[in-house]
């Protein structure tokens, strides 16, 4: 993909019990905004994308509107929305936030992903409407794509018995994935008059560390003893529900 940053395919990677997640049907990214036409064309004719996810808030949205994408059904969800204040607002953040404590704050967030009742509410809506998108691909999508849709990504791919090696290795691939945006981005910062240790925190803002998804597999037990609690009580996934995500993306 040419403008659609943080762009990939979790088809082919491998559960613990030798299956393949199927090719052409979970698809991650950035925000889906200001595409070309050939990467627009590429997610109708190529990976034959018909449900589009947007984790990102109501003033996310409203700032930059998703593209229009064929055949598209569009699903926002906005896992965050119980923050008093957006953590997902990288400008926003800045204003607070000092280099020392950025790691902090991240791994605060993945926290959040879990305990949040937005969240979960809205994790569970987005586990279902994968469930139940009949045809097609489903593109989720935040405005990095890489800490809600990170999550996003780690909690479906565990669901379907992907090891966790492979969770992790497909959570840090952001990290070069984003270079080059994450350059332009500081570099407008920069002109904007940020700071070089704001531009430092910005830096490790946007991008992602093991740490950071570690905690919320921290938090997952320490609120609900294991994964398969977390799945089933708190985003109320039922044995046919978890079966039936599995015979719809394994192979």
């Amino acid at each position: 993909m040419k403008t659609l940053v943080n762009f990939r395919d979790l088809g082919n990677m491998t559960t613990q019990e030798g299956l393949k997640v199927k090719e052409n049907h979970l698809l991650r990214s950035g925000e889906v905004v200001n595409l070309s036409d050939e990467d627009i064309q590429t997610l109708v004719d190529t990976y034959r994308v018909t449900q589009i996810i947007d984790f990102r808030s109501e003033g996310e949205v409203t700032e930059k509107p998703i593209d229009k994408i064929p055949g598209t059904e569009y699903l926002n969800i906005d896992v965050m929305k119980d923050v008093a204040q957006s953590v997902a607002m990288q400008e926003e953040m800045m204003k607070n936030l000092q280099p020392g404590l950025v790691d902090d704050h991240m791994k605060e967030v993945n926290q959040q992903f879990v305990t949040l009742e937005s969240a979960r509410k809205g994790y569970e809506q987005f586990l279902k409407a994968c469930l139940n998108n009949e045809e097609g691909a489903t593109l989720f999508h935040c405005f990095a794509g890489k800490d809600r849709t990170g999550f996003g990504a780690a909690i479906l791919l565990k669901t379907l018995g992907v090891r966790e090696e492979d969770i992790m290795s497909d959570y840090l691939k952001t990290v070069e994935q984003r270079k080059e945006a994450n350059e332009v981005f500081i570099q407008q910062s920069r002109q904007k008059g940020l700071p070089e240790d704001k531009l430092e925190a910005l830096r490790t803002i946007m991008s992602v560390k093991k740490e950071y998804l570690t905690e919320a597999f921290l938090t997952i037990e320490k609120e609900y003893e294991n994964f398969e609690n977390y799945i089933k009580t708190g985003l109320n996934m039922t044995e046919a529900d978890i079966a039936n995500l599995k015979q719809k993306y394994l192979a």
